[in-house]
């Protein structure tokens, strides 16, 4: 996403965007993008007509009720050798079972419910105590979207990182505090 030429307030909301694309579709109001990236409505409303300005986003539908977006993701990978796209998909992943609080009324999937439970039980996700994973996830709240950073602070160190999650933990060992 780095080359994208996005500002910082674009590429958390396209990234949000794109996490909740991946869990089921994004169907969150400006109101939800505003509560969860801590920015006024019409700021919302402004980025997302940048960000379907420069081809990341698309609106797919709308019902009378809700916006249906979806990101792009042939603009991402465009810029990418063939080998560099084959990583990114493999890369994205939809992990740890969270769901989007966008629309909170809908019908909760039991079975990601259980698979969150099964995993805060498991013996393997005892939380780390090393300095390194804490300071990564304070860095994870300032730098990247809060569900990622949600995310990332499930999980139990930087030993069970893959994809997307391991590229950001590089990132951060990679620049010096």
């Amino acid at each position: 996403m780095e080359d994208l030429d996005l500002t910082p307030n674009q590429t958390r909301l396209y990234a949000e965007i794109f996490s909740l694309d991946a869990k089921g579709g994004c169907f969150a109001s400006n109101e939800y993008f505003g509560k969860v990236l801590k920015l006024k409505r019409d700021t919302v409303s402004r980025l997302i007509s940048e960000l379907k300005k420069k081809g990341l986003i698309k609106q797919t539908g709308f019902d009378g009720r809700r916006r249906f977006l979806k990101p792009v993701k042939e603009k991402i990978n465009s810029g990418l050798d063939p080998n560099q796209q084959d990583k990114f998909r493999k890369g994205i992943k939809c992990g740890l079972g969270l769901e989007s609080k966008a629309d909170s009324f809908l019908e909760k999937n039991s079975s990601l419910k259980y698979e969150v439970q099964k995993s805060i039980h498991n013996p393997i996700f005892k939380k780390n105590n090393n300095p390194d994973w804490k300071e990564f996830l304070t860095w994870s709240e300032k730098q990247l979207s809060f569900s990622t950073s949600l995310a990332l602070s499930m999980l139990p160190g930087p030993e069970v990182l893959t994809g997307w999650q391991l590229s950001y933990w590089e990132r951060f060992k990679a620049n010096p505090r």
